[in-house]
This record gives structure tokens, C-alpha cells and sequence, in this order.
């Protein structure tokens, strides 16, 4: 059975984050091959890195055709937000600095095919617990500068940072796929994914899913194309970012390290 799973932007952000760190731990050594778990820390791997970086972000910069009055406020947001991780990134590096040692003692231990005591582990579990509070504070301290980075940016612009402009594609992908199902195997499939994208938080219980559900397998190709809109419109709220992820996502991007390089060679 084939289920259409709502795709949440915390799962994004954390694809995003696990590709930013990647990009450093595959650089090219000099003669093209460099030793597993080697990381070559030259000029050129830093370019590199930088590239990489800039190149992504462009992707975004681009598509959100910002208006030359945006920009200044922009890179002045930008530079509050990276003050605000200077003054709690410390405590951050102070947790780090307790929780290396113990990571390293208990890699020495597996090594020799050791058992890793109860007390170290816990020493451990401790330690990362400060270094993702350390983190959430850092976070919760630039959460403030959410309502004034929406007031540059337009409803438009938001959308494309948070991944919402995607819903609406996400469910005409999804009315497309439940209109191509055989007959025999539209109940069944429709029910399960129905159920499966149920969202109490946006008000669509499985009933009223599978009710555009019938709607869409009923029309014709012509009605479809007339009226395929107003049913992506019902569906499209599934795949909306919650609140609080977006305005993750909105911080994730204005955190990045080179973009207030790029705003800047963008405008220029």
C-alpha cells in the first residue's frame, strides 16, 4: 500500500543542517582521493566550503527577488541575530568542551571492545543535554527578531523561506495521484491516506479528506481542470508548515553564515 506522508519542514530543516555539515567532510584531496574520515583543511577546502554555501543560498536569494529597499534592513537584522549567537555561542562551546572528552573515552573504550559504563554513559547523556540547551538558547534568544524579519519580507517571500509556496503543489501531486488509482484500489488507498494526513490542527479529519478525495475522482478531465484549484486549496493546509517550524526555518536561513555576504554582492 502506498501512503502520501505529510512532509514536515522539521524534517526539512534537519536534511538542510546534515548537508550544510556534509559539505565539509567531502572535500577533494590533491590527488582526487583522500583517506576515509580525512578532512583536508586547505585554502582550497575552505573555498570550497564557501562556494557550496553560497551556491545554495543563491538558489533562494534568487527566487525571492528581493526589492533594493529590502535589503538594507535585512543585513541589519542579520548582524543582530549573529551578535546574539556571539554573546550565548560560549556557553555553547563550554558544554562542547565538557562532552568531547567523554565522547573520546567512550570511542577508546569500544575500540578496545570494552563495555561502557553506566556512569560514563550518563556523564555523556548529561553533557549532551547542556550542549542542546546551550543550542535551544541561542535559539530562543533570536526568536524575537521573527516579527520584524516579516515585516521586511513579503507574505510571498515567507513562504518560499519556510517551504509553505511547496503545499499547494504537494496536494495537486497528490489529487493527480488519487484520480490515476485503478477502481480497485482507490478505497482502500484513499481511506489509508486519508487517515494518514488527518491534521486536527488545520481542521481536515479524514472524513472531510476523503470527501475532496470523491469530488476530484468523480470530475471529469474538464471539470477537474475548472475546479482542481478550490480542491487543492482544501488539501493544501496538510502540508503547511506549523507556526513554530516556520519561524524556525525563517531564523535557520537569516543564520546562515554567508548570507549577508551574498544579500551584499547580490545588491551590488
Amino acid at each position: 500500500m502506498f501512503t502520501w506522508r505529510r512532509i514536515t519542514l522539521c524534517a526539512v530543516l534537519v536534511t538542510l543542517l546534515l548537508a550544510i555539515c556534509l559539505v565539509g567532510s567531502c572535500q577533494p584531496a590533491g590527488d582526487g582521493q583522500a583517506a576515509p574520515g580525512v578532512r583536508l583543511d586547505t585554502e582550497a577546502d575552505r573555498a570550497l566550503d564557501e562556494l557550496s554555501q553560497d551556491i545554495d543560498l543563491l538558489y533562494t536569494v534568487n527566487r525571492l527577488d528581493l526589492q533594493p529597499a529590502q535589503v538594507q534592513p535585512l543585513l541589519a537584522l542579520i548582524v543582530q541575530v549573529d551578535q546574539e549567537k556571539a554573546k550565548l555561542e560560549p556557553q555553547r562551546q563550554a558544554a562542547l568542551a565538557q562532552l568531547i572528552p567523554l565522547l573520546r573515552e567512550k570511542r577508546a573504550l569500544l575500540i578496545q571492545d570494552k563495555d561502557v559504563a553506566e556512569d560514563l554513559e550518563a556523564k555523556i547523556q548529561a553533557a549532551q543535554a547542556k550542549v542542546e540547551e546551550a543550542g535551544q538558547g541561542i535559539a530562543n534568544a533570536n526568536a524575537k527578531y521573527v516579527p520584524d524579519l516579516k515585516k521586511v519580507l513579503t507574505t510571498a517571500q515567507v513562504s518560499i523561506i519556510t517551504g509553505a509556496d511547496e503545499a499547494r503543489s504537494q496536494a495537486d501531486e497528490l489529487l493527480q495521484w488519487i484520480r490515476e488509482l485503478p477502481a480497485a484500489e482507490y478505497t482502500d488507498e484513499a481511506k489509508a491516506n486519508a487517515e494518514q494526513l488527518q491534521a486536527a490542527e488545520v481542521n481536515l479529519p479524514a472524513a472531510a479528506i476523503m470527501k475532496v478525495f470523491d469530488e476530484a475522482r468523480k470530475m471529469s478531465a474538464a471539470d477537474y481542470a475548472k475546479n482542481k484549484d478550490g480542491l487543492i486549496t482544501k488539501l493544501a493546509p496538510l502540508y503547511m508548515p506549523m507556526d513554530e517550524a516556520a519561524d524556525d526555518a525563517l531564523l535557520q536561513f537569516f543564520s546562515a553564515p554567508r548570507l549577508g555576504v551574498v544579500l551584499k554582492e547580490r545588491a551590488g
